[in-house]
């Protein structure tokens, strides 16, 4: 029997984070219906090893060195064979219940080719994850208020809203959607990848959905910086400039 949903999480030495990512999750791991791949990113700190103690279902894909996000995503997301796919950052804590209601959602609503639940601080903090196109104005705006406030949602929608796009930390997408897409562009070692892929999305005439009426917890504080010399901005900033001259749009 092929698994409904595969779940995909990818990781580059946070053996303690991926760890705590996959308790969360349950049951989900050992039910013969889903199928969890873990996309190592050449950690050297022990990850792959302690999983595999722990968590013997969990199909690993160790690579060699670190691809970056989207390709190390597009490892995941090739070898999986659910009839839904979700891709889920490892500085997560979910459950299997609200991916199930991911899953039961696109089961529902057929025009929709991409959900993804409101994401939480450990705190309870909501993350502005559901985001307008990331332009250049978007970009200084948050320099200039400074990344935790730029991180932490003003305004909340009480229902599910259509927005640009949503953050990858938590995206659940039909197989079909994804294999229509091409897969996330490889191009973008780490940057606007989920805006990309959310873009691919919606040119199959399929919606991009926030529903924040499921909720996954997101410790994005503890990786984000302030510097923007650092080779992350550095990266991150290339990213957004092949990012641009492929849509042909700065704002």
């Amino acid at each position: 029997m092929k698994p409904r949903i595969s779940l995909v999480v990818l990781t580059c030495n946070q053996r303690d984070f991926t760890l705590r990512c996959l308790r969360s999750l349950g049951d989900f791991i050992s039910r013969s219906d889903c199928e969890l791949i873990l996309v190592d990113n050449g950690s050297s700190d022990g990850t792959c090893e302690a999983v595999q103690d722990e968590f013997p279902e969990v199909t690993i894909l160790r690579q060699a060195h670190n691809l970056g996000v989207a390709a190390g995503r597009n490892v995941g997301l090739r070898a999986a064979t659910g009839k839904h796919l979700m891709i889920l950052d490892n500085d997560t804590v979910a459950d299997s219940e609200t991916i199930f209601q991911l899953s039961l959602y696109l089961d529902a609503h057929p025009e929709v080719g991409l959900v993804a639940p409101r994401l939480t601080s450990p705190d309870g903090e909501i993350q502005s994850s559901f985001r307008p196109f990331p332009g250049l104005l978007a970009k200084v705006s948050n320099v200039l208020r400074g990344k935790r406030k730029s991180s932490v949602a003003a305004v909340v929608p009480d229902a599910e809203i259509e927005p640009f796009y949503v953050l990858g930390a938590a995206q659940m997408f039909p197989r079909e959607v994804y294999i229509a897409s091409g897969g996330l562009d490889e191009n973008i070692f780490y940057g606007p990848e989920d805006a990309d892929f959310c873009m691919a999305v919606r040119a199959q005439g399929k919606k991009v959905v926030y529903l924040p009426t499921l909720r996954i917890i997101h410790d994005w504080q503890r990786a984000t910086t302030s510097n923007l010399l650092s080779k992350g901005a550095r990266i991150h900033m290339g990213a957004l400039w092949y990012f641009y001259r492929k849509h042909h749009r700065w704002l």
